[in-house]
Protein backbone atom coordinates (compact mmCIF):
# COMPACT_ATOMS: atom_id res chain seq x y z
CA UNK A 1 0.00 0.00 0.00
CA UNK A 2 1.41 3.40 -1.25
CA UNK A 3 1.94 5.96 1.61
CA UNK A 4 0.11 8.96 2.06
CA UNK A 5 0.98 12.32 3.28
CA UNK A 6 -2.22 11.92 5.59
CA UNK A 7 -1.23 8.85 7.30
CA UNK A 8 2.44 10.03 7.51
CA UNK A 9 1.27 13.45 9.40
CA UNK A 10 -1.37 10.53 11.77
CA UNK A 11 2.48 8.69 12.25
CA UNK A 12 3.70 12.22 13.40
CA UNK A 13 0.50 12.18 16.20
CA UNK A 14 1.18 9.06 17.19
CA UNK A 15 4.59 9.58 17.83
CA UNK A 16 3.93 12.18 19.68
CA UNK A 17 0.92 10.71 22.01
CA UNK A 18 3.33 7.63 22.77
CA UNK A 19 5.94 9.73 24.06
CA UNK A 20 3.47 11.49 26.41
CA UNK A 21 1.71 8.62 27.07
CA UNK A 22 5.50 7.14 28.30
CA UNK A 23 5.81 9.97 30.91
CA UNK A 24 2.44 10.01 32.19
CA UNK A 25 3.01 10.25 35.70
CA UNK A 26 5.75 12.91 35.80
CA UNK A 27 3.60 15.20 33.17
CA UNK A 28 0.76 15.30 35.48
CA UNK A 29 2.94 15.87 38.51
CA UNK A 30 4.43 18.78 35.98
CA UNK A 31 0.52 19.92 35.99
CA UNK A 32 -0.21 19.63 38.99
CA UNK A 33 2.41 21.88 39.70
CA UNK A 34 1.56 24.72 37.18
CA UNK A 35 -2.00 24.67 39.12
CA UNK A 36 -1.00 25.50 42.29
CA UNK A 37 1.04 28.24 41.16
CA UNK A 38 -2.01 29.71 39.67
CA UNK A 39 -3.89 29.10 41.98
CA UNK A 40 -1.13 30.90 45.18
CA UNK A 41 -1.24 33.75 42.29
CA UNK A 42 -4.83 33.80 42.22
CA UNK A 43 -5.01 33.94 37.89
CA UNK A 44 -7.89 34.17 36.36
CA UNK A 45 -6.25 31.51 34.25
CA UNK A 46 -6.46 28.89 37.14
CA UNK A 47 -10.10 27.49 36.67
CA UNK A 48 -9.68 27.48 32.97
CA UNK A 49 -6.12 25.26 33.05
CA UNK A 50 -7.66 22.83 36.20
CA UNK A 51 -10.72 21.91 33.67
CA UNK A 52 -7.97 21.65 30.67
CA UNK A 53 -6.01 19.31 33.13
CA UNK A 54 -8.92 17.01 34.51
CA UNK A 55 -9.99 16.55 30.45
CA UNK A 56 -6.32 15.87 29.45
CA UNK A 57 -6.14 13.42 32.37
CA UNK A 58 -9.10 11.55 31.56
CA UNK A 59 -8.79 11.38 27.77
CA UNK A 60 -5.41 12.46 26.46
CA UNK A 61 -3.12 9.75 28.08
CA UNK A 62 -6.54 6.90 26.60
CA UNK A 63 -6.39 8.24 23.14
CA UNK A 64 -5.88 4.96 20.76
CA UNK A 65 -3.11 5.39 18.67
CA UNK A 66 -4.21 3.38 15.58
CA UNK A 67 -7.83 5.78 15.88
CA UNK A 68 -8.28 9.11 14.49
CA UNK A 69 -8.42 11.68 17.50
CA UNK A 70 -11.84 12.69 16.06
CA UNK A 71 -13.00 9.07 16.73
CA UNK A 72 -11.54 8.57 19.71
CA UNK A 73 -12.70 12.17 21.17
CA UNK A 74 -16.00 11.71 19.92
CA UNK A 75 -18.71 12.79 22.27
CA UNK A 76 -16.16 12.92 25.12
CA UNK A 77 -15.60 16.87 25.24
CA UNK A 78 -17.98 18.56 27.55
CA UNK A 79 -19.87 22.09 26.08
CA UNK A 80 -18.64 23.07 30.01
CA UNK A 81 -15.00 23.12 29.19
CA UNK A 82 -13.91 26.17 29.40
CA UNK A 83 -10.12 26.46 27.55
CA UNK A 84 -8.03 28.84 25.43
CA UNK A 85 -4.84 28.69 23.23
CA UNK A 86 -2.73 30.26 25.91
CA UNK A 87 -3.41 27.40 28.31
CA UNK A 88 -3.09 24.70 25.84
CA UNK A 89 0.17 26.49 25.04
CA UNK A 90 1.05 26.30 28.52
CA UNK A 91 0.55 22.65 29.27
CA UNK A 92 2.76 21.40 26.17
CA UNK A 93 5.20 23.30 27.28
CA UNK A 94 5.05 21.18 30.34
CA UNK A 95 5.40 17.88 28.35
CA UNK A 96 8.20 19.47 26.65
CA UNK A 97 9.91 20.61 29.84
CA UNK A 98 9.41 16.80 31.56
CA UNK A 99 10.82 15.06 28.58
CA UNK A 100 13.44 16.85 28.36
CA UNK A 101 14.40 16.01 31.89
CA UNK A 102 14.19 12.26 30.97
CA UNK A 103 16.37 12.23 27.99
CA UNK A 104 17.62 13.89 25.71
CA UNK A 105 14.93 14.93 23.17
CA UNK A 106 15.49 15.13 19.78
CA UNK A 107 13.82 17.71 17.40
CA UNK A 108 11.74 15.33 16.03
CA UNK A 109 10.21 14.45 19.65
CA UNK A 110 9.85 17.95 19.84
CA UNK A 111 8.08 18.33 16.36
CA UNK A 112 5.97 15.08 17.51
CA UNK A 113 4.16 17.04 20.60
CA UNK A 114 4.32 20.14 18.94
CA UNK A 115 1.95 18.41 16.57
CA UNK A 116 0.04 16.57 18.77
CA UNK A 117 -1.19 19.64 20.84
CA UNK A 118 -1.62 21.87 17.54
CA UNK A 119 -4.19 19.17 16.66
CA UNK A 120 -5.48 18.91 19.84
CA UNK A 121 -6.45 22.59 20.30
CA UNK A 122 -7.44 23.02 16.68
CA UNK A 123 -10.46 20.18 17.57
CA UNK A 124 -10.97 20.88 21.13
CA UNK A 125 -11.41 25.02 20.09
CA UNK A 126 -13.26 24.48 17.13
CA UNK A 127 -15.99 21.63 18.30
CA UNK A 128 -18.88 22.90 17.09
CA UNK A 129 -17.48 23.26 13.44
CA UNK A 130 -16.12 19.44 13.82
CA UNK A 131 -19.89 18.42 15.44
CA UNK A 132 -21.82 19.81 12.58
CA UNK A 133 -20.27 17.59 10.44
CA UNK A 134 -20.69 14.23 11.90
CA UNK A 135 -23.88 11.95 11.29
CA UNK A 136 -25.51 12.16 14.12
CA UNK A 137 -25.51 15.99 14.02
CA UNK A 138 -26.96 15.94 11.06
CA UNK A 139 -30.07 13.46 11.40
CA UNK A 140 -31.10 14.89 14.94
CA UNK A 141 -31.36 18.55 12.37
CA UNK A 142 -32.99 16.63 10.07
CA UNK A 143 -35.37 14.83 12.59
CA UNK A 144 -36.18 17.88 14.70
CA UNK A 145 -37.04 20.28 11.35
CA UNK A 146 -40.46 20.72 10.35
CA UNK A 147 -39.62 19.66 6.67
CA UNK A 148 -41.09 15.73 6.81
CA UNK A 149 -42.95 14.54 9.47
CA UNK A 150 -40.44 12.32 11.01
CA UNK A 151 -40.78 10.25 14.23
CA UNK A 152 -37.52 9.05 14.76
CA UNK A 153 -33.75 8.14 13.27
CA UNK A 154 -31.26 5.70 13.75
CA UNK A 155 -27.65 4.59 12.94
CA UNK A 156 -26.95 0.91 12.63
CA UNK A 157 -23.81 -0.75 12.26
CA UNK A 158 -23.25 -4.18 11.84
CA UNK A 159 -20.20 -6.20 13.85
CA UNK A 160 -20.23 -10.05 13.85
CA UNK A 161 -22.95 -10.64 11.55
CA UNK A 162 -25.21 -9.07 14.22
CA UNK A 163 -27.06 -5.40 13.57
CA UNK A 164 -26.60 -2.62 16.29
CA UNK A 165 -28.29 0.37 17.09
CA UNK A 166 -25.77 3.18 18.10
CA UNK A 167 -27.63 6.28 18.01
CA UNK A 168 -31.53 6.53 17.88
CA UNK A 169 -33.72 9.54 18.52
CA UNK A 170 -36.76 11.07 18.45
CA UNK A 171 -38.01 14.59 16.55
CA UNK A 172 -37.20 16.31 19.71
CA UNK A 173 -33.44 15.58 19.53
CA UNK A 174 -34.00 13.22 23.05
CA UNK A 175 -32.18 9.87 22.58
CA UNK A 176 -34.44 7.04 22.72
CA UNK A 177 -31.70 4.52 24.63
CA UNK A 178 -32.78 3.55 28.55
CA UNK A 179 -30.26 2.86 30.63
CA UNK A 180 -28.12 0.01 29.40
CA UNK A 181 -30.42 -0.30 26.65
CA UNK A 182 -29.30 -2.37 23.43
CA UNK A 183 -30.68 -3.23 20.29
CA UNK A 184 -29.58 -5.58 17.96
CA UNK A 185 -30.95 -8.27 15.30
CA UNK A 186 -29.48 -10.49 12.59
CA UNK A 187 -30.84 -8.25 9.94
CA UNK A 188 -31.55 -4.99 9.60
CA UNK A 189 -35.42 -5.65 8.64
CA UNK A 190 -35.81 -7.45 11.92
CA UNK A 191 -34.12 -4.37 13.70
CA UNK A 192 -36.41 -2.32 11.79
CA UNK A 193 -39.50 -4.55 13.08
CA UNK A 194 -37.55 -4.11 16.44
CA UNK A 195 -37.41 -0.72 16.93
CA UNK A 196 -41.42 -0.17 14.95
CA UNK A 197 -42.46 -2.13 17.80
CA UNK A 198 -41.19 -0.25 20.82
CA UNK A 199 -44.13 2.64 19.32
CA UNK A 200 -47.07 2.60 20.41
CA UNK A 201 -49.43 0.38 19.00
CA UNK A 202 -51.63 3.27 17.55
CA UNK A 203 -48.88 4.92 15.73
CA UNK A 204 -46.87 1.36 14.36
CA UNK A 205 -49.41 1.04 11.34
CA UNK A 206 -49.27 4.58 9.93
CA UNK A 207 -45.37 4.41 10.39
CA UNK A 208 -42.73 2.74 8.15
CA UNK A 209 -38.94 2.62 8.25
CA UNK A 210 -36.93 3.58 5.48
CA UNK A 211 -33.34 2.05 5.34
CA UNK A 212 -30.41 4.11 3.49
CA UNK A 213 -27.24 3.20 3.53
CA UNK A 214 -24.33 5.53 4.53
CA UNK A 215 -20.89 4.94 4.14
CA UNK A 216 -20.15 1.27 6.33
CA UNK A 217 -23.37 1.31 7.93
CA UNK A 218 -27.00 2.06 7.43
CA UNK A 219 -29.80 4.98 8.93
CA UNK A 220 -33.26 3.97 9.88
CA UNK A 221 -35.86 7.08 9.32
CA UNK A 222 -39.44 6.10 10.63
CA UNK A 223 -41.61 8.39 8.85
CA UNK A 224 -45.25 8.72 7.80
CA UNK A 225 -46.34 5.56 5.46
CA UNK A 226 -48.07 7.92 3.24
CA UNK A 227 -45.23 10.29 2.65
CA UNK A 228 -42.44 7.63 2.47
CA UNK A 229 -42.50 8.29 -1.24
CA UNK A 230 -41.99 11.99 -1.14
CA UNK A 231 -39.67 11.74 1.92
CA UNK A 232 -37.06 9.64 0.22
CA UNK A 233 -36.02 11.98 -2.69
CA UNK A 234 -35.53 14.77 0.00
CA UNK A 235 -33.61 12.74 2.46
CA UNK A 236 -31.49 11.67 -0.33
CA UNK A 237 -30.51 15.10 -1.32
CA UNK A 238 -30.75 16.37 1.87
CA UNK A 239 -27.62 13.81 2.64
CA UNK A 240 -25.82 14.27 -0.43
CA UNK A 241 -25.59 18.12 0.44
CA UNK A 242 -24.25 17.31 4.12
CA UNK A 243 -22.06 14.98 2.71
CA UNK A 244 -20.76 17.54 0.26
CA UNK A 245 -20.04 19.75 3.25
CA UNK A 246 -17.95 16.89 5.20
CA UNK A 247 -15.66 16.45 1.96
CA UNK A 248 -15.38 19.87 2.07
CA UNK A 249 -14.04 20.30 6.26
CA UNK A 250 -11.77 17.15 5.17
CA UNK A 251 -10.20 19.26 2.08
CA UNK A 252 -9.76 21.82 4.09
CA UNK A 253 -8.30 19.60 6.56
CA UNK A 254 -5.76 17.87 4.33
CA UNK A 255 -5.03 21.13 3.08
CA UNK A 256 -4.00 22.08 6.42
CA UNK A 257 -1.77 18.86 6.92
CA UNK A 258 0.29 19.89 4.08
CA UNK A 259 0.87 23.37 5.13
CA UNK A 260 1.75 21.73 8.68
CA UNK A 261 4.20 19.61 6.76
CA UNK A 262 6.22 22.94 5.25
CA UNK A 263 6.42 24.54 8.38
CA UNK A 264 7.92 21.36 10.28
CA UNK A 265 10.11 20.83 7.64
CA UNK A 266 11.19 24.70 7.45
CA UNK A 267 12.03 24.25 11.13
CA UNK A 268 14.32 21.62 11.09
CA UNK A 269 16.41 22.60 8.39
CA UNK A 270 16.57 26.18 9.58
CA UNK A 271 18.77 24.77 12.34
CA UNK A 272 21.08 23.69 10.15
CA UNK A 273 25.23 25.12 10.54
CA UNK A 274 27.13 23.50 8.00
CA UNK A 275 26.55 23.13 4.12
CA UNK A 276 26.78 19.25 5.29
CA UNK A 277 24.21 19.62 7.76
CA UNK A 278 22.05 21.63 5.32
CA UNK A 279 21.79 18.57 2.63
CA UNK A 280 21.67 15.41 5.56
CA UNK A 281 18.51 17.82 6.96
CA UNK A 282 16.90 18.15 3.69
CA UNK A 283 17.33 14.56 2.77
CA UNK A 284 15.87 13.71 5.91
CA UNK A 285 13.24 16.06 6.36
CA UNK A 286 11.62 14.95 2.41
CA UNK A 287 10.88 11.44 4.03
CA UNK A 288 9.83 12.43 7.74
CA UNK A 289 7.64 14.72 6.58
CA UNK A 290 6.42 13.68 3.43
CA UNK A 291 5.57 9.97 2.29
CA UNK A 292 8.30 8.76 0.93
CA UNK A 293 11.28 6.41 2.35
CA UNK A 294 14.34 7.13 0.59
CA UNK A 295 15.94 10.53 -0.83
CA UNK A 296 18.84 11.39 -2.61
CA UNK A 297 19.77 15.19 -3.38
CA UNK A 298 21.89 16.01 -6.68
CA UNK A 299 23.33 19.27 -7.61
CA UNK A 300 22.72 20.55 -11.23
CA UNK A 301 25.00 22.48 -13.45
CA UNK A 302 23.12 24.65 -16.06
CA UNK A 303 26.44 25.24 -17.94
CA UNK A 304 27.41 21.77 -17.97
CA UNK A 305 24.30 20.04 -17.62
CA UNK A 306 25.80 17.96 -15.32
CA UNK A 307 24.03 16.57 -11.96
CA UNK A 308 26.49 15.67 -8.97
CA UNK A 309 24.99 13.29 -5.83
CA UNK A 310 25.42 15.44 -2.41
CA UNK A 311 23.55 13.26 0.14
CA UNK A 312 21.31 10.09 0.71
CA UNK A 313 18.85 9.13 3.33
CA UNK A 314 18.43 5.40 3.51
CA UNK A 315 20.45 5.08 0.32
CA UNK A 316 24.07 4.09 0.47
CA UNK A 317 25.70 7.27 0.98
CA UNK A 318 28.67 6.93 -0.59
CA UNK A 319 26.80 5.24 -3.76
CA UNK A 320 24.99 8.71 -4.14
CA UNK A 321 28.23 11.00 -3.79
CA UNK A 322 29.82 8.95 -6.07
CA UNK A 323 27.54 9.85 -8.98
CA UNK A 324 28.14 12.26 -11.59
CA UNK A 325 25.89 12.09 -14.36
CA UNK A 326 25.14 13.96 -17.40
CA UNK A 327 21.84 14.85 -17.97
CA UNK A 328 21.29 13.85 -21.32
CA UNK A 329 21.34 10.22 -19.85
CA UNK A 330 18.34 11.12 -17.74
CA UNK A 331 15.28 12.10 -20.75
CA UNK A 332 12.61 12.65 -17.90
CA UNK A 333 15.01 15.45 -16.16
CA UNK A 334 15.91 16.95 -19.92
CA UNK A 335 12.41 17.39 -21.12
CA UNK A 336 11.86 19.23 -17.59
CA UNK A 337 14.69 21.38 -17.97
CA UNK A 338 14.09 22.06 -21.51
CA UNK A 339 10.23 23.36 -20.64
CA UNK A 340 11.82 25.47 -18.48
CA UNK A 341 14.13 26.85 -20.66
CA UNK A 342 11.05 27.87 -22.99
CA UNK A 343 9.53 29.63 -19.80
CA UNK A 344 12.59 32.19 -19.53
CA UNK A 345 13.80 30.11 -16.36
CA UNK A 346 10.29 30.74 -14.47
CA UNK A 347 9.99 28.45 -11.23
CA UNK A 348 5.96 28.14 -11.86
CA UNK A 349 6.77 26.24 -14.81
CA UNK A 350 8.88 23.71 -12.87
CA UNK A 351 6.95 21.22 -11.26
CA UNK A 352 8.16 18.03 -9.53
CA UNK A 353 7.65 14.86 -12.03
CA UNK A 354 6.44 11.77 -11.39
CA UNK A 355 7.83 8.93 -13.04
CA UNK A 356 5.94 5.57 -12.39
CA UNK A 357 8.55 3.35 -14.32
CA UNK A 358 11.89 4.85 -13.55
CA UNK A 359 13.24 2.14 -16.71
CA UNK A 360 11.70 4.77 -18.74
CA UNK A 361 13.98 7.63 -17.74
CA UNK A 362 16.60 6.38 -15.88
CA UNK A 363 20.29 4.41 -16.73
CA UNK A 364 19.66 0.57 -16.64
CA UNK A 365 22.82 1.05 -13.85
CA UNK A 366 21.01 3.22 -11.25
CA UNK A 367 17.63 1.05 -11.79
CA UNK A 368 19.73 -2.25 -10.41
CA UNK A 369 22.12 -0.46 -7.88
CA UNK A 370 19.11 0.96 -6.21
CA UNK A 371 16.17 -1.32 -7.28
CA UNK A 372 14.05 1.58 -8.54
CA UNK A 373 10.90 1.47 -9.43
CA UNK A 374 8.44 4.39 -9.23
CA UNK A 375 10.05 7.57 -8.48
CA UNK A 376 9.03 11.47 -7.75
CA UNK A 377 11.96 14.16 -9.11
CA UNK A 378 11.44 17.23 -6.93
CA UNK A 379 13.49 20.33 -8.40
CA UNK A 380 15.86 22.19 -5.82
CA UNK A 381 15.38 25.96 -6.53
CA UNK A 382 15.45 29.56 -4.84
CA UNK A 383 12.96 32.58 -5.12
CA UNK A 384 15.68 34.13 -7.57
CA UNK A 385 14.66 31.60 -10.27
CA UNK A 386 18.07 29.42 -9.39
CA UNK A 387 17.96 25.97 -10.08
CA UNK A 388 20.38 23.94 -7.68
CA UNK A 389 19.48 20.82 -8.23
CA UNK A 390 16.70 18.37 -7.38
CA UNK A 391 15.56 15.29 -4.72
CA UNK A 392 15.02 12.20 -5.85
CA UNK A 393 12.56 10.23 -3.75
CA UNK A 394 10.66 6.77 -3.54
CA UNK A 395 8.57 4.58 -1.12
CA UNK A 396 11.66 2.21 -1.07
CA UNK A 397 13.13 -0.62 -3.60
CA UNK A 398 11.15 -1.77 -6.05
CA UNK A 399 7.78 -0.52 -5.00
CA UNK A 400 5.55 1.55 -7.60
CA UNK A 401 3.20 3.91 -6.12
CA UNK A 402 1.71 7.35 -6.66
CA UNK A 403 1.25 10.64 -5.43
CA UNK A 404 -1.76 12.73 -4.39
CA UNK A 405 -2.20 16.88 -4.89
CA UNK A 406 -1.56 17.72 -1.19
CA UNK A 407 2.21 15.71 -1.61
CA UNK A 408 2.30 17.49 -4.84
CA UNK A 409 1.86 21.45 -3.71
CA UNK A 410 4.50 20.33 -0.20
CA UNK A 411 6.63 19.06 -2.42
CA UNK A 412 7.33 22.44 -4.35
CA UNK A 413 7.46 24.24 -0.97
CA UNK A 414 9.96 21.96 -0.06
CA UNK A 415 12.36 22.21 -2.85
CA UNK A 416 11.98 25.96 -2.78
CA UNK A 417 12.73 25.83 0.89
CA UNK A 418 15.59 23.67 0.56
CA UNK A 419 16.89 25.88 -2.25
CA UNK A 420 16.73 29.07 0.06
CA UNK A 421 19.00 27.30 2.75
CA UNK A 422 21.35 26.03 0.73
CA UNK A 423 21.48 29.46 -0.80
CA UNK A 424 21.80 30.80 2.09
CA UNK A 425 24.67 28.86 3.59
CA UNK A 426 26.53 29.16 0.91
CA UNK A 427 26.11 33.22 0.85
CA UNK A 428 26.30 34.00 4.47
CA UNK A 429 28.25 31.51 5.83
CA UNK A 430 31.96 33.27 6.43
CA UNK A 431 33.71 29.73 6.89
CA UNK A 432 32.16 28.66 3.19
CA UNK A 433 34.15 30.82 0.61
CA UNK A 434 32.41 31.24 -2.71
CA UNK A 435 34.29 29.74 -5.25
CA UNK A 436 33.85 32.84 -7.25
CA UNK A 437 35.74 34.56 -5.41
CA UNK A 438 39.06 31.66 -5.57
CA UNK A 439 41.54 31.58 -7.72
CA UNK A 440 41.96 28.46 -9.99
CA UNK A 441 44.93 27.72 -12.03
CA UNK A 442 44.24 26.41 -15.18
CA UNK A 443 45.57 22.87 -14.51
CA UNK A 444 43.22 23.22 -11.31
CA UNK A 445 40.34 23.62 -13.39
CA UNK A 446 41.58 20.46 -16.07
CA UNK A 447 41.78 18.36 -12.50
CA UNK A 448 38.33 19.65 -11.53
CA UNK A 449 36.79 18.55 -14.35
CA UNK A 450 38.49 15.30 -14.28
CA UNK A 451 36.96 14.82 -10.84
CA UNK A 452 33.22 16.23 -11.59
CA UNK A 453 33.50 13.18 -14.83
CA UNK A 454 33.99 10.73 -12.00
CA UNK A 455 37.66 10.38 -13.24
CA UNK A 456 40.01 8.16 -10.91
CA UNK A 457 43.37 9.84 -9.39
CA UNK A 458 45.22 7.66 -12.31
CA UNK A 459 42.94 8.31 -15.15
CA UNK A 460 43.59 12.05 -14.45
CA UNK A 461 47.03 11.68 -14.21
CA UNK A 462 47.15 9.59 -17.47
CA UNK A 463 44.56 12.12 -19.45
CA UNK A 464 47.06 14.97 -18.22
CA UNK A 465 50.63 13.25 -18.32
CA UNK A 466 51.12 14.03 -14.57
CA UNK A 467 52.04 11.67 -12.03
CA UNK A 468 49.78 10.43 -9.59
CA UNK A 469 51.22 12.33 -6.58
CA UNK A 470 51.04 15.61 -8.74
CA UNK A 471 47.19 15.28 -9.34
CA UNK A 472 46.92 14.83 -5.60
CA UNK A 473 48.80 17.54 -4.90
CA UNK A 474 46.17 19.49 -7.01
CA UNK A 475 43.51 17.81 -5.42
CA UNK A 476 44.32 18.70 -2.24
CA UNK A 477 45.03 22.71 -3.03
CA UNK A 478 41.27 22.36 -4.50
CA UNK A 479 39.90 21.26 -1.36
CA UNK A 480 41.77 23.02 0.54
CA UNK A 481 40.92 26.31 -1.13
CA UNK A 482 37.17 25.37 -1.19
CA UNK A 483 37.67 24.25 2.45
CA UNK A 484 35.76 21.19 1.18
CA UNK A 485 36.03 17.49 3.19
CA UNK A 486 35.66 15.17 0.06
CA UNK A 487 36.27 15.93 -3.66
CA UNK A 488 32.43 15.23 -4.32
CA UNK A 489 31.65 18.09 -1.95
CA UNK A 490 34.22 20.08 -4.08
CA UNK A 491 33.00 19.03 -7.07
CA UNK A 492 29.32 20.28 -6.33
CA UNK A 493 30.26 23.27 -4.98
CA UNK A 494 32.33 24.24 -8.57
CA UNK A 495 29.44 22.86 -10.34
CA UNK A 496 26.56 25.20 -8.75
CA UNK A 497 28.61 28.08 -8.99
CA UNK A 498 29.65 27.73 -12.50
CA UNK A 499 33.12 27.03 -11.81
CA UNK A 500 33.31 24.01 -14.45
Amino acid sequence: MSLTLNRQMHLMFCNGLELVKLYKQPILNEWDRILVQLQKAEKKSGRSTKMTIDFFSEHLFNLTINESMEVSLKGKIPDSLQTNQFVINLLENAVHKVIQSKKLQSHQDYQAIQYLFSMLSEYILTQPNYEQFTIGSFLKNLVSSNQLPIEWAAILTKRNDKFFVEQWFNNLSQSLFLENDEKTADSIYNLSELLLGEMPKEKQENYTVLPIPYENGTLLICTLRENASHSIPFITYALQVFQNGKESLIATKEEQQWKDSVIMFNENIMRSQTFNEACENITEGFVNYLPFERCALFSYSMNDQIGVGLFGHRLNNKAIQSITEEIGNLPVIQDSLQILQVFAQNMNYLQPVYVKDASLGFPEQYIKQFELQSVVIAPIFTSAHKLLGAAILDQGAGKEFKISQDTFSALIKFGQSAGEILQKYHIENPKQSKTEAIHFSPREIEVLKLMAEGASTSEAANSLNLSEYTVRDYISAIMQKMEAKNRTEAVARAIRDGQI
